[in-house]
């Protein structure tokens, strides 16, 4: 069985508890190992340690799943804080470093949400910080779930798996600014914002929306599972 490294959402401890249980708790929603599972993947957690090295970490695994989660540092990728909502520096540090490691081992990538956004700003590109309001809306989430339609780019692996389009589950106020190099922009939203990228070696696929919440998930699954020979 094929396993996935699944990086995990961070969460500050009270300052409090931190002398016992350290400054974070990490924890994933199950939609996403109940995808994975389905899917016939192995999801594994990859959390930061100090006794092996990312390149020694991701050498064990066969996919990277880079997942949703809170908003970046903007001086990530060089901004000052323009609507941001409480960001965080750390785990957004950590998954850019398993990012750059996956693609020096040639390893398949899924970004989702955050996992794409990050993609993006590892290759040098800016985000969006605050999406203005518009005729779509696209800051749902779990306990308010929003749904739109996006458009495939023919010829792209989206497109061979959906067709023209599709309607997709949408939690994110944050968006990328522009398509970063190395990659193309393989979905678009009606208000024209970057739904989906590809990269041109076509080993990283990275959606903005929440395939673990909606019916694209398994197919999308499936192709990058493809990419590791599954």
């Amino acid at each position: 069985m094929l396993k996935a490294a699944v990086t995990q959402v961070w969460y500050d401890n009270e300052h409090s508890i931190i002398g016992e249980y350290g400054p974070f708790r990490y924890s994933l929603n199950h939609s996403y190992a109940a995808l994975l599972d389905r899917s016939g993947l192995l999801p594994l957690a990859v959390l930061p340690v100090n006794s092996l090295t990312p390149m020694e970490i991701l050498a064990e695994f066969d996919i990277l799943v880079l997942t949703g989660g809170g908003d970046p540092s903007p001086y990530l990728f060089g901004r000052t804080d323009q609507g941001s909502r409480n960001p965080r520096p750390y785990r957004s540090t950590w998954d850019l470093r398993l990012y750059r490691t996956a693609r020096e081992l040639d390893m398949p990538i899924l970004g989702i949400c955050l996992g794409m956004q990050l993609m993006g700003i590892a290759e040098g590109v800016a985000l969006i910080q605050d999406i203005p309001g518009g005729e779509v809306f696209h800051d749902g989430s779990a306990s308010n779930p929003v749904k739109h339609k996006i458009t495939f780019k023919p010829g792209s692996r989206l497109y061979s798996l959906f067709g023209k389009e599709a309607s997709v589950s949408s939690s994110h106020h944050q968006a990328l600014e522009k398509t970063p190099p190395g990659y193309t922009v393989t979905a678009t939203s009606e208000d024209g914002l970057i739904e989906a990228i590809e990269s041109t070696d076509g080993r990283v696929m990275g959606v903005q929306w929440h395939p673990e919440r909606d019916s694209t998930g398994e197919p999308i699954i499936s192709a990058v599972m493809k990419l590791a020979g599954g």
